[in-house]
């Protein structure tokens, strides 16, 4: 007696082209939703990425400011004990806040190169330049 639950077997039975043809369109349909997912999780990626890019340039702000005012700070206060020690009041001060000054300029300028060739390797370079639109 071979009745439905022969059907079921070791794989010996054929299916009729109804059911194969059926199968094959419900294949596609789920190869287009994940298609369709997976193309939504890449640009939520990218979209996660490029908020990292600007905290990560945010972050780099930050230290740029701090640095700045901290190399000001310590070339001040190197002039101004250096004065009272040889008391030369406020000529050691003002050419130590100068030179504090300098050295954070040259620290920003340096951290802003690496920024740059940071951002420049992650997009590829492709910062800047024009797109074209939907008029071009």
């Amino acid at each position: 007696m071979s009745g439905p639950a022969d059907d079921r077997g070791s794989g010996g039975s054929r299916k009729p082209p109804d059911d194969t043809a059926a199968f094959e369109t419900r294949l596609s349909e789920l190869e287009e939703k994940l298609g369709k997912v997976k193309a939504q999780r890449g640009e939520t990626r990218r979209a996660e990425t490029d908020g990292g890019a600007g905290g990560r340039g945010m972050a780099y702000g930050m230290r740029m400011a701090t640095e700045l005012v901290a190399a000001i700070i310590v070339g001040g206060l190197i002039g101004w004990g250096l004065d009272r020690f040889f008391g030369t009041t406020p000529w050691l001060f003002l050419c130590f806040f100068l030179l504090g000054f300098a050295a954070g300029v040259l620290n920003v300028l340096r951290g802003y190169e690496k920024l740059r060739k940071d951002i420049a390797e992650q997009t590829g370079g492709n910062i800047g330049k024009s797109v074209p639109d939907d008029e071009d």
